[in-house]
């Protein structure tokens, strides 16, 4: 992989696990980009007591202990010798590095749409993946077994990798009602699964990404969920049968570097993914950030509402009323013809009013 983007010819260290959505989002991102990295497999707590820590993986897990929160996938940034988490300013930091590779749409209402987008992957979309992955014990076992696999670095007897996999996969599992993969929740996280598979399906008829030609934040935000579910055998199998235009989208985001096309032009008009992606951000999304944000104003340590037709309850969440803000604000800083043309876009999916109050 060429050094053209990267300051100094010098590379990037990406520290993270293939379990992760987010690391796997942020080396597709990468990928994309051409910035010279490299991938650094990397655990942080799912060593079961007493055995000690892999050796594939301590050493990056001391290099990154020092991160807060401690949570993966972790950028090292050669330009100041930084290290940064959370995937969303991770990605909008690469991408002033990205050059003709940039992620981010010039049209700032284009870019608040992809942003949008993104946000919804990464704090909704993650709920449709752990109710498969954790909800059923086979793609319990076999994730678990795939993630413990690529950090044990060998030397490890089948006993212990066994344990190993069920020490993580009971962390993991134990996080669920935290992230709001609950039994109540479930016909809610289906639905809006069936959704998105919908959109994605039909991609392919009409453009290449969800905006057009070129991939933008917000399909790299949904590459990483849509292919952690595509790798577990109870969602794969429902992708097969009801979506398979998914996977060709996934397989050409696994590595785009090759693609060179131009930012789509500003439209009235959007492709149909994106579209019908935008209009489940309202009809779901959006209602979600708001409960949520209400509550945590009132100091309410629960919050729920109802969609579609279903309800959904979950404890508050402080990091969400953040991303519901940075959008607000987004949304109001826009001007002129491209604040026309994305409020009448916003208003037809049903997105606006909870982004501008």
């Amino acid at each position: 992989m060429a050094d053209a983007n990267a300051p100094n010819g010098a590379r990037y260290r990406l520290f993270g696990s293939i379990g992760s959505p987010y690391a796997l989002k942020l080396r597709a991102l990468m990928r994309y980009a051409r910035l010279p990295f490299d991938w650094v497999p990397t655990s942080l707590d799912w060593v079961p007591d007493g055995l000690s820590r892999p050796p594939l993986s301590e050493k990056p897990r001391q290099e990154i202990a020092h991160i807060r929160p401690p949570v993966i996938p972790v950028v090292y940034f050669p330009r100041d010798n930084s290290y940064h988490n959370d995937s969303t300013f991770v990605a909008y930091a690469l991408d002033q590095d990205a050059g003709s590779h940039a992620i981010v749409p010039p049209d700032p209402g284009l870019a608040l749409l992809s942003h949008l987008l993104e946000d919804m992957a990464d704090e909704w979309a993650v709920k449709i993946a752990f109710h498969y992955r954790w909800g059923y014990p086979p793609d319990s076992a076999f994730k678990s077994r795939i993630v413990v696999g690529e950090l044990l670095g060998g030397g490890f007897d089948r006993a212990t990798q066994i344990a190993a996999a069920k020490n993580f996969a009971d962390r993991q599992i134990g996080r669920m009602p935290l992230v709001g993969s609950t039994p109540g929740n479930a016909p809610l996280i289906v639905e809006t699964f069936q959704r998105a598979l919908a959109a994605f399906d039909a991609l392919e008829e009409n453009a290449t990404f969800i905006f057009g030609g070129r991939p933008v934040l917000a399909d790299f935000g949904w590459y990483g969920q849509l292919v952690s579910l595509a790798t577990d055998p109870t969602p794969w199998a429902i992708m097969r049968e009801h979506a398979p235009g998914v996977f060709p989208y996934l397989q050409l985001l696994e590595d785009a570097s090759g693609i060179n096309a131009e930012w789509p032009p500003p439209a009235d008009s959007l492709p149909p993914a994106a579209t019908m992606l935008l209009r489940l951000a309202g009809e779901v999304y959006l209602p979600f950030l708001e409960a949520n944000a209400k509550a945590f104003a009132a100091g309410a340590k629960t919050f729920s509402f109802s969609t579609l037709g279903m309800p959904y309850r979950q404890d508050t969440f402080k990091y969400q009323v953040k991303c519901l803000q940075w959008l607000r604000d987004e949304a109001k800083a826009l001007r002129g013809e491209s604040r026309d043309r994305t409020y009448a876009i916003l208003q037809a999916t049903g997105c606006l009013d909870t982004l501008v109050r």
